[in-house]
């Protein structure tokens, strides 16, 4: 996940990958505070390499994890004690957990869900009094790309499904100075060794480069796509990054 800076004004160019790491366990210490039935099970859907199921244990909660791709699956197997559901959050099996965890997590595995069937779901295995803790980015303009749900619409199912919103904290500014961190990464380093690479390659191998010339126009857009996606300043013209708190409407 995007991690969680306390100053949102870090460079780029001074992080490290020690400070990304210490981001990420301050992520998952934001969401793991978050927990209040901290006497029932708790499902973490989209769990992904169980950064968040090693927070939650160290507090002795007792965490399930959910994810439907294999290679995460078998590193959680391996590292962690949890129970685990290989599946998608729609598919899972709902026989016997009706109002069994007192706590779900969706930490960026909200903007994969499918809202029409996994907010009847959530409602479903949620006990009485328990909370969604769901933290996310939201389309709120015309992004770059097109992942993550529009907020105005995802307040409106939320309301249209019985759901409030009692807690909400916007902290795009604070998860940005890892995207520039990205950004920073591709556009002073990989891509100049990109084009240093093509005209080595013309230079040394001119077979070669007029085998694959067509496709480099093709690849240069792609990058410049996924370049825009990971641009601090055009993320935060469309997208907010909110952490939240829902509960069942009273």
């Amino acid at each position: 996940h995007y991690g969680y800076f306390e100053d949102p004004g870090t460079k780029p160019e001074d992080i490290s990958l020690n400070m990304i790491y210490q981001a990420q366990e301050r992520y998952a210490t934001l969401l793991a505070d978050l927990v209040v039935k901290t006497d029932m099970p708790i499902l973490d859907v989209g769990c992904g390499m169980g950064g968040l199921l090693g927070v939650l244990n160290r507090r002795g909660l007792d965490a399930t994890g959910l994810t439907p791709d294999k290679n995460q699956s078998r590193h959680i197997r391996a590292n962690y004690p949890n129970a685990l559901l290989e599946c998608k959050f729609e598919d899972m099996p709902t026989t016997g957990v009706t109002g069994k965890y007192g706590t779900v997590i969706t930490s960026e595995s909200l903007q994969y869900l499918d809202l029409k069937r996994a907010l009847p779901l959530i409602n479903q295995i949620l006990a009485e009094g328990g909370r969604w803790i769901a933290c996310d980015y939201f389309r709120s303009g015309a992004a770059a790309e097109k992942s993550g749900h529009y907020w105005d619409a995802f307040l409106r199912q939320l309301d249209e499904h019985g759901f409030e919103l009692v807690q909400q904290r916007d902290i795009t500014p604070h998860i940005l100075p890892t995207i520039a961190y990205a950004h920073h990464w591709a556009a002073k380093i990989l891509l100049p060794l990109l084009e240093f690479g093509e005209e080595k390659l013309q230079v040394k191998a001119p077979g070669w480069y007029f085998a694959v010339q067509d496709m480099l126009p093709f690849m240069h857009r792609k990058i410049d796509k996924n370049l825009a996606t990971v641009d601090p300043v055009q993320f935060a013209a469309a997208k907010k990054y909110i952490l939240m708190v829902i509960e069942r409407k009273a």
